[in-house]
C-alpha cells in the first residue's frame, strides 16, 4: 500500500485494505445500541471523505462494468445519506447522469401534499428501524427501469436496507401501475460486514469485508 488516509477519531481503529486501492483507511470502532445489546462495529463513514468516494466509486463501477456490461434500461439506486456521494461517484464514472435516491425522511422539497410519496419501513445495524421514501422524481425515474435496478451501498451486514428497499420498489411499481416489479440485478457494495452475506434474494458484490460485529459486555 502506498500510504495510509489516518482517521481524524479517537479511539481504537480498524485498517482497511481494498483490492485495486493504492492506500488503506483507518476506520473507528464505534459502540452501537442494537435490540438491547451493545455491539462494538468498524464505523465506514464516507460522508465528506472526497478522494475514498471518487476511488471506491471508480473500483465500484468497475465491478458493474464486469457483471453487468450493458445498463440501458437499468436505474441505479442508493440511499441517503451514507451512500450517496459514493453513487454519485459510481455513475459519473459509468456515464450515468441520473440515479434514483431512497430517502431516510419525508423532506419539504418532496411537497407529500401535493406530490406522490411512497414510504416503507426498514431496519438496519448503524441506523435502527426506519422509514424509506421515495417521491415524485424517483418514482418517474424508477419507471424507466425496464431491464432492472442495481443498488449501490457502503456496507451491507444484515441485509435490512436491501429489503426495505425491495418492498419500497413494489410499493412504487403498484402505485405507478407498472406491468411488472423492476427486477433487484444486484446489490454492489464497499463492504460486507462479517464472513457470512445475509440470505439476500439478489447477488450480492462487494470490495472488501469488514469484521463481524463484536457484543460488547460492559
Amino acid at each position: 500500500m502506498a500510504d495510509t488516509l489516518g482517521s481524524l477519531e479517537s479511539g481504537k481503529k480498524y485498517t482497511l485494505r481494498v483490492p485495486g486501492l493504492a492506500y488503506t483507511l483507518e476506520l473507528p470502532w464505534v459502540t452501537l445500541a442494537v435490540n438491547g445489546r451493545r455491539l462494538d462495529i468498524v464505523s465506514l463513514n464516507l460522508v465528506g471523505q472526497i478522494r475514498f468516494n471518487h476511488d471506491l466509486g471508480r473500483l465500484l463501477a468497475q465491478r458493474i462494468r464486469t457483471e453487468i456490461p450493458d445498463l440501458a434500461g437499468i436505474v441505479l439506486l442508493t440511499v441517503v445519506e451514507k451512500a450517496l456521494q459514493l453513487t454519485q461517484a459510481a455513475a459519473h464514472d459509468l456515464g450515468v447522469d441520473t440515479v434514483a435516491v431512497a430517502y431516510n425522511r419525508i423532506k419539504p422539497h418532496m411537497e407529500p401534499d401535493r406530490r406522490p410519496v411512497i414510504q416503507a419501513g426498514t431496519d438496519s445495524v448503524t441506523s435502527g428501524g426506519k422509514f424509506l421514501a421515495f417521491y415524485e422524481r424517483d418514482l418517474n425515474l424508477l419507471a424507466h427501469a425496464r431491464r432492472g435496478i442495481i443498488i449501490i451501498d457502503d456496507v451491507v451486514s444484515t441485509g435490512g436496507t436491501i429489503y426495505g428497499l425491495a418492498t419500497l420498489i413494489e410499493e412504487a411499481a403498484r402505485w405507478r401501475k407498472m406491468p411488472r416489479i423492476p427486477q433487484i440485478l444486484g446489490v454492489f457494495c464497499v463492504a460486507r460486514e462479517g464472513r457470512e452475506h445475509p440470505l439476500l434474494p439478489v447477488p450480492l458484490y462487494s470490495l472488501t469485508q469488514l469484521p463481524a460485529p463484536q457484543p460488547r459486555d460492559t
